[in-house]
């Protein structure tokens, strides 16, 4: 690999690094695709998996949506049996939401895949440039935290952990970082 310490590189070469890069990675379709979920079903699925047991209203905040529209998500996972409601034990007007058994097991495995290309990507690199490439993303990580107003995972936003990694990846390619 090219030395380029000191060379300033534009924002245009990392882009077509980076898309060359997806560009080589495998086509193939995971193997959850099956399911034919749809983007806000796959989030949906994410937030209630995040969430734990939410109601309707507190969903449809998470999601930036009506509570008509977050119920009608609801529904159309619960269809498939991935999610379930059940109602509060100590409040039965509040219904909540949550993952089904198998919302759970599907959302394990859509996990399971992120993390495994994950590990099979970085172990291209060595391990002092895994160990580079970590420092790199925490950089990132804590200058986008930085800026983020603090109640932006409670809009939506993306969470940021601000936890220190369990595992460096330099020494476990797949520490925590999918």
């Amino acid at each position: 690999m090219p030395e380029r310490s000191g060379t300033p590189v534009a924002f245009d070469e990392v882009e077509a690094h980076t898309q060359a890069l997806f560009e080589l990675m495998p086509k193939e379709p995971p193997g959850w695709a099956h399911h034919d979920l749809t983007f806000g079903q796959l989030r949906l699925l994410f937030t209630l998996g995040d969430s734990g047991p939410v109601s309707v209203g507190q969903l449809a905040d998470k999601l930036g949506v009506t509570d008509a529209t977050a119920s009608e998500f609801v529904d159309r996972l619960e269809r498939r049996g991935l999610a379930a409601r059940r109602h509060r034990a100590d409040d039965r007007r509040v219904v909540d939401c949550l993952l089904s058994d198998e919302g759970s097991r599907l959302l394990g495995e859509i996990q399971g895949a992120r993390r495994e290309a994950m590990r099979k990507l970085l172990s291209l690199l060595t391990p002092d440039e895994l160990a580079q490439f970590d420092s790199l993303i925490q950089i990132m990580a804590e200058r986008l935290s930085a800026a983020c107003p603090p109640s932006a995972s409670a809009q939506g936003g993306p969470p940021v952990n601000h936890a220190t990694p369990t595992a460096k990846p330099a020494t476990d390619a797949g520490g925590g970082l999918a």
